[in-house]
């Protein structure tokens, strides 16, 4: 058997002990190995446990495969990940207060929870308690204007979201549409993304309309529908979560608004989206951090095809976005570990500062803010159910559907 293929049977079957309930964290202060301990505080009960699930299979994928390779060492031991989890139940305040008892027990390197409103709320106390934290779950730009200096975000901005759609359909609908509406999730992290894809719309010369916003994780959007339909948009973009996603399909199909096409945050590139929906689901774009074809590699994951093919012999289903973001930013706390050559948390942070890295999730180089602004998002689409990346066009897996069709 070649090496490539014993490791990966190595991190396939390790991953298999995660899931199982097995503890394969690394035994402290073993004989040659330097543990890492890392807090993280996730959402796996709440209005969040799908993406928090998600989220913690990325952070789970990292720790084995890097624990698996060690592919280098600090002091002559080899670095072994030890990641805690906390549940934080979806709300901001218990995000944050996790931090601190992860504080209490001398943890300061942080990966983050999902949910720009729960990373708010701990890049507060990681800048109070002087830890370190990497973010993989909250990219609202107005995190990042508050003059923090230990929160580093590995995703394109909040405001890039919808704003990359309607750079995809201006690239590749014809006939070109003309009138855009925008309904939102009340939500901070909603609000940017609308407000970026307006700003987008606007200045490509689209006709917008005025957003249209609903209460957070609501599952009845027919109120904000209603307000729009008799001016019959060209294009629905929604800044949603999964559960609005989902009613926002379903309840334009009982009201019969039907604009050429449907797009939205965050909800299409998870799996349930299609199986949920079945046939509405088709051809609804939406915007993704990563897919399969996203351009880059690094020495622990290769390419993003083959992330895709291990994590899929891990868990058993297709990596999303969240799966990969979350991997991404344990691997950029790693790399920053390993440029520091210490895992004391001001060295770490020093390291992230000057990390500029290509990865199996594209560029990692942060700005003088902490977001990972240069590196640009792509647009999904629902095809025969399946996730196709259909813009950029480079690494495109097949054309845009255009118009939506039922």
């Amino acid at each position: 058997m070649k090496k490539n293929s014993r490791s990966f049977v190595a991190v396939t079957a390790a991953i298999g002990l995660v899931m199982l309930g097995v503890n394969y964290a690394p035994v402290a202060n073993a004989a040659g190995t330097l543990t890492v301990s890392i807090g993280a505080s996730v959402p796996l009960t709440g209005s969040l446990a799908k993406e928090g699930l998600l989220t913690k299979e990325g952070y789970q994928f990292c720790q084995t495969k890097v624990n698996a390779v060690s592919l280098f060492t600090i002091g002559g031991k080899s670095i072994k990940l030890d990641i805690t989890y906390q549940d934080d139940t979806s709300k901001p305040d218990l995000a944050a207060q996790n931090l601190s008892k992860f504080n209490d027990k001398g943890m300061k390197l942080i990966l983050s929870s999902y949910g720009s409103a729960n990373v708010n709320a701990q890049a507060a106390v990681v800048e109070l308690n002087k830890q370190t934290m990497v973010d993989s779950g909250g990219a609202d730009d107005n995190i990042f204007n508050k003059g923090y200096t230990r929160t580093f975000n590995v995703m394109s901005p909040a405001s890039e979201y919808a704003s990359s759609m309607v750079k995809a359909i201006n690239d590749l609908a014809r006939p070109k549409p003309v009138k855009f509406a925008f309904l939102s999730a009340d939500d901070g992290f909603s609000k940017t993304v609308t407000a970026g894809g307006i700003k987008t719309a606007k200045a490509l010369g689209f006709t917008t309309m005025d957003p249209q916003y609903f209460p957070n994780a609501t599952s009845d959007v027919s109120a904000a529908l209603n307000k729009i339909k008799a001016d019959k948009p060209d294009v629905i973009i929604g800044s949603v979560h999964f559960v609005e996603g989902v009613a926002l399909i379903k309840q334009s199909k009982e009201l019969g608004v039907q604009p050429q096409s449907f797009a939205e945050t965050v909800a299409p590139p998870i799996l349930e989206f299609a199986s949920t929906l079945g046939p509405l689901a088709e051809n609804v774009l939406g915007s993704s951090q990563w897919t399969s074809t996203t351009k880059g590699r690094d020495k622990y994951f290769g390419t993003a095809a083959n992330y895709a093919t291990e994590f899929a012999a891990a868990f058993g289903h297709e990596a999303t976005y969240h799966n990969a973001e979350a991997t991404a930013a344990c691997l950029a706390m790693v790399m920053s570990i390993e440029k520091a050559k210490s895992i004391d948390a001001d060295k770490v942070q020093a390291a992230l500062k000057s990390l500029n890295t290509m990865s199996f999730f594209g560029t990692i180089h942060f700005d003088s803010t902490g977001q990972n602004s240069s590196k640009p998002m792509s647009v999904i689409q629902i095809q025969k159910g399946k996730i196709i990346t259909v813009w950029p066009r480079i690494s495109a897996q097949a054309k845009m559907i255009w118009p939506y069709a039922k």
